[in-house]
């Protein structure tokens, strides 16, 4: 494939002012049923490294905090963007910076604290902490068990917290938080960025996809490509919008190594003596 025939290849065309954005789970990894053994494949860190070298912003926004996502992917020269807009890390950072401290950021841990019990363990309901976010997974558990937590969920909005829907997953988050949407904006804020690439697979996702196309609506991105990983428990709404639909991680994986051989052979070029 040569570069111009790349879907991607809109973002060689002009690299300092191009961003490559992507979600994690079930757009750099498939989704599993225990979040921790999700694993990025190394062709895919390998990739963002290289494009790293040659794009203005490489950035993985995942809704896992920062630094597990940094050790999950492994690429070091990227931004990660974690807990879906509350904190990152950028190459050469040690810790995260985070967007939201103080009694707002204990308010779902606390919530935990005070509710969980027994039956959500005999329930199959698994607790992720990431701090001001707590996450309950139900994936490989039956209807009843979601009856479960929409209980939950209703108990937790009564007590001030915001709740979101994924992929048999509940988050409890601080109210008011963006979000992905969020996460886009404190990215691209500051730099001069014209082409942004952005692929995500579920309903945060979407969230910073219209922040994008709302972006480019009002002139400030020239181009913009939206990818979708289909899938039967995504929203519809994100595929629908998308300038690109693939069926699988491995296939948007694909997609990032080629144009990364790309980038690698501009590069070399480059560097020829006449």
């Amino acid at each position: 494939m040569a570069a111009s025939d790349s879907p991607l290849s809109v973002l060689l065309e002009d690299p300092e002012r191009s961003a490559l954005m992507s979600d994690v789970d079930g757009t750099l990894c498939r989704i599993v049923d225990r979040p921790d053994q999700a694993r990025v494949p190394v062709r895919a860190r390998e990739s963002l490294e290289i494009l790293a070298d040659s794009l203005a912003l490489v950035a993985c926004i995942t809704g896992r905090p920062s630094p597990v996502a940094r050790k999950m992917v492994g690429a070091e020269k990227i931004t990660y963007f974690g807990n879906h807009g509350l904190s990152y890390i950028k190459p050469g950072q040690d810790r995260p910076t985070v967007v939201i401290e103080g009694e707002e950021a204990e308010r779902a841990r606390n919530f935990i604290r005070e509710h969980d019990n027994p039956f959500w363990v005999t329930s199959k309901i698994r607790i992720e902490d990431k701090g001001p976010i707590q996450a309950l997974h139900w994936r490989g558990a039956g209807n009843r068990t979601e009856a479960v937590v929409r209980g939950i969920a209703d108990h937790a909005q009564s007590a001030g917290l915001a709740t979101h829907w994924g992929r048999k997953v509940l988050e409890l988050r601080p109210p008011g938080m963006e979000g992905k949407a969020g996460a886009v904006d404190e990215l691209l804020d500051g730099i001069e960025i014209d082409t942004v690439v952005f692929a995500g697979d579920d309903r945060t996702d979407l969230e910073a996809a219209l922040r994008l196309r709302k972006l480019a609506e009002e002139g400030q991105l020239k181009n913009l490509m939206i990818v979708a990983i289909d899938s039967s428990e995504g929203p519809p709404e994100l595929v629908e919008m998308a300038d690109l639909v693939v069926a699988e991680p491995e296939e948007w994986i694909d997609l990032i190594e080629d144009l990364a051989a790309r980038a690698s052979e501009a590069a070399a070029g480059a560097t020829r003596p006449e």
